[in-house]
């Protein structure tokens, strides 16, 4: 009801121009000035009207906005024309009485005066829609920090946190520079060389972090004080990523434990790994599920990396619930969905109430270049983004973060190929595209591709899986199986199926001293199995996997 008013004030306010103008021009001697306020009573309201057009025009055809208001705008277009050419002719056409235009019995003043209180109308209904829409923000930030809070994992006591020992190892990783050197053994942790003096000086100079590291993991949990009953956007995570570098450090030292012979540790160390993989995704939004899969991924690299040192004395720690936990648990985004929908809403929330104008585009590109938004200009063009599309922006970022969440809980639940994934992830990008909004687009994250990672993920543990089985096999029996049919029935119930495709089981080669067990990859194409590190990458190939050495 709000913006039929609105634009019955619009209508009536160039209707009212016309008229007011048409009655001053017939009381008016000079010729000139009489055709320039008829030319103005014509020309002034479609000319007005005109951007707004364009405007709506290019939200409907341009970027194809299901709500884009260019139906409305048109229609008081054209009403503004046709009224306007109207009034024009019926005022200047003589009266019936024969005493001049019809036009001459038309109060001007008030005729202004009315146009006056139309346009002040059509700006109050603006206010009224806004305040409208500003009264939702605050329900919207309840819901995102309800939502939050909800997926957060409990709070810990100070004994089972390990946040506080993880900050003490960033302070001193932060200081030592030469660790962020791209030739840092550090940044190499799965091609560096573990026997050479550089690698033994690094762990040397770092003992006391690395004993810091394994009691932070060692600890159930991890929370890192941050006030999640505000999600924003503009909230810094910088301990996410020192928790990769410090999964680097560990990496390394557990690869040089193997090497030294004390394979015990190194496995415990790897599990550490995937310990800290888990602290990292415990913050339920998606940069932490992201580096919490790359620290697991890690982990499973170093298992691959260590299994060749293992002797038959190893076999009860390679039998440990601890590796058959890291093996068998790929990661899982659906509660990162979650929060990421809250940190949406929480946006959307500033803009509703106007804390935020459209210059927070600036976030989401960087042609930006740190540049503000000129008040003159963004402030108004915030004011019609609040009253005309923020309800459908906010309702379209819902359907779809509902979509992929349901989409994310039911492929980890009943895992299908990753084809009948894409081709649903597929289906939904196309319906939003058709209705997308103009910050809720920006708002929601390449969540097909974060599907990608979770399929992904899945690939290299069940590839993990077959490797530790055939290194049981070797240890128990003194060599490694010639094929994967050989692990069945004594190491594997089946050979696990590669979860991109529909049926297929998982592919394996002997090349150049390595058992490599792989998947395809999203593209369904046998590439020969992934690149290894560190030649470069191969266009085409995105075949997922690990590498044992022989």
């Amino acid at each position: 009801m709000g913006h039929l008013m609105f634009y019955l004030a619009v209508v009536a306010s160039c209707l009212l121009w016309s008229a007011a103008l048409v009655a001053a021009a017939v009381r008016t001697e000079r010729p000139w000035l009489r055709r320039l306020l008829v030319a103005a009573a014509v020309f002034a309201p479609p000319l007005a009207l005109s951007p707004w057009v364009g405007l709506t025009g290019a939200l409907a055809f341009a970027a194809r906005l299901e709500t884009n208001w260019f139906a409305p705008t048109l229609t008081a277009f054209l009403a503004a024309v046709v009224g306007g050419l109207w009034i024009v002719r019926a005022g200047l056409s003589r009266s019936g009485s024969g005493r001049g235009p019809v036009a001459a019995a038309w109060p001007a003043v008030g005729l202004f005066a009315m146009f006056v209180m139309a346009k002040a109308v059509s700006f109050g209904t603006l206010l009224f829609i806004d305040n409208a829409v500003a009264a939702e923000a605050r329900g919207l930030r309840v819901e995102a920090a309800q939502m939050m809070q909800a997926n957060l994992p409990p709070l810990p006591s100070a004994d089972d946190d390990g946040a506080p020992l993880y900050l003490r190892v960033f302070a001193v990783l932060d200081a030592d520079t030469s660790l962020a050197a791209e030739e840092s053994p550090v940044n190499k942790s799965f091609t560096a060389d573990v026997r050479t003096p550089e690698v033994a000086a690094v762990l040397a100079r770092h003992a006391a972090s690395l004993d810091l590291l394994r009691r932070a993991a060692d600890r159930p949990t991890c929370r890192f004080v941050r006030d999640w009953t505000r999600p924003s956007i503009s909230l810094v995570l910088p301990e996410v990523q020192s928790l990769r570098q410090g999964a680097r450090l560990l990496a390394l030292a557990a690869r040089r434990e193997a090497a030294d012979g004390d394979t015990a540790a190194a496995l415990r160390d790897i599990v550490r790994l995937h310990r800290m993989g888990t602290q990292a995704a415990s913050e339920p939004i998606l940069i932490c599920g992201l580096v919490g899969q790359a620290i697991n991924t890690m982990a499973l690299h170093t298992l691959v990396d260590v299994l060749p040192a293992l002797t038959p004395a190893d076999l009860p720690l390679l039998e440990s619930p601890a590796i058959a936990d890291l093996v068998g648990t790929p990661f899982v985004y659906q509660r990162h969905f979650l929060g990421e929908e809250a940190f949406g809403l929480a946006t959307l929330a500033d803009l509703a109430d106007a804390r935020q104008d459209l210059s927070i585009l600036q976030l989401f590109q960087a042609s930006a270049q740190g540049k503000t938004a000129s008040p003159l200009v963004g402030q108004p063009a915030s004011l019609l983004f609040r009253c005309f599309l923020l309800p459908a922006d906010l309702a379209g970022y819902r359907d779809i973060m509902s979509r992929y969440q349901n989409l994310a809980t039911s492929s980890a639940a009943t895992p299908s190929s990753f084809g009948e994934t894409n081709k649903r992830t597929a289906e939904i990008d196309a319906e939003f595209a058709r209705r997308r909004g103009i910050i809720s687009g920006m708002l929601t994250p390449a969540l097909d591709s974060v599907l990608k990672q979770q399929t992904r993920s899945r690939a290299l543990h069940r590839a993990a899986e077959v490797l530790v089985a055939a290194t049981r096999a070797r240890l128990a029996g003194g060599s490694l199986p010639e094929s994967l049919d050989a692990l069945v029935p004594g190491q594997l119930a089946a050979v696990p199926r590669d979860p991109f495709t529909a049926d297929a089981p998982l592919l394996s080669k002997r090349a150049d001293g390595f058992w490599t067990v792989y998947s395809v990859g999203a593209d369904g194409e046998d590439d020969g199995g992934p690149v290894p590190e560190p030649l470069p990458a191969v266009e085409g190939n995105d075949d997922q996997g690990l590498r044992l050495a022989l």
